[in-house]
């Protein structure tokens, strides 16, 4: 469903700034993969959402979505097929429009469809079947405006927008970084509902070892712009948090901040 081959981005060049964000990155993940990716700060695991997203324009190397080459795709493009989250819950809805509006946006994403007078009836019957698999209580709340809900109320709204037109690929950066623990571990719980029910590619930045070997089926570490481990299969699910570290310091320049550790 996504592969990545050899693709490069550096920014500030020629310039005494300048940084090679990534270097020679190649990925493959096939139809239903969960990766997760953990890696310090500045080791290009969010650079390396960017370029998938196009965000950011790559110096060279493919990306391939679903056999299609993507690498130069303008962004808007490039989000009718693929579904992004961020650390911070204040991206991804219209703060002044209801949840039910929120949803009417995201239902028409790469769709042609002409100017309405509002929510049709059907589809507001099927968003609130949708927000009741949240179990937030939102499907009794669609009239109030999103700026009203809680951060872990937002975020889990916005991963169902992000999702209830079925993307090729999930983007999740840091979704949870922003919340407490309780609320995080709810909003993980969807995540991992969601993306399992209906099949989705998908990748997730994390902050936490645990999770990341927790969730999904593949985890990719990242150290200086680039891959420097891919866990998989029985490797992975044997794998415990002190091993990892060791791993990671053999491959690695930098080291594991605490915040990820704990």
């Amino acid at each position: 469903m996504l592969e990545l081959q050899n693709v490069n981005i550096t920014f500030y060049k020629n310039t005494v700034n300048e940084r090679r964000a990534l270097q020679n990155v190649s990925l493959r993940l096939e139809q239903g993969d969960f990766a997760t990716v953990i890696g310090s700060n500045g080791a290009g695991k969010s650079t390396l959402m960017n370029a998938i997203s196009g965000f950011y324009d790559i110096d060279s190397g493919r990306i391939l979505l679903d056999g299609e080459d993507i690498s130069y795709q303008k962004e808007y493009k490039r989000a009718r097929k693929i579904g992004r989250l961020f650390q911070d819950p204040l991206k991804g809805t219209a703060p002044n429009m209801t949840i039910e509006e929120n949803l009417g946006l995201a239902y028409t994403r790469g769709a042609r469809r002409g100017i309405t007078s509002g929510i049709k009836k059907r589809d507001h019957g099927f968003f609130v079947e949708k927000l009741k698999t949240l179990d937030l209580g939102l499907e009794d709340r669609l009239k109030t405006p999103v700026k009203l809900l809680s951060g872990g109320q937002r975020q889990a709204l916005t991963l169902l927008m992000a999702t209830i037109v079925t993307p090729r690929l999930l983007l999740l950066d840091e979704h949870t970084a922003a919340l407490d623990p309780k609320t995080a571990g709810k909003v993980l719980a969807i995540t991992e509902e969601i993306v399992s029910k209906n099949h989705i590619t998908t990748m997730m930045i994390t902050h936490n070892i645990q999770d990341a070997l927790t969730y999904g089926n593949k985890t990719i570490v990242m150290s200086g712009g680039r891959i420097v481990l891919e866990l998989s299969g029985q490797e992975r699910k044997t794998m415990t948090m002190e091993r990892l570290l060791e791993l990671y310091s053999s491959t690695a320049n930098d080291t594991f901040s605490d915040k990820m550790i704990l």
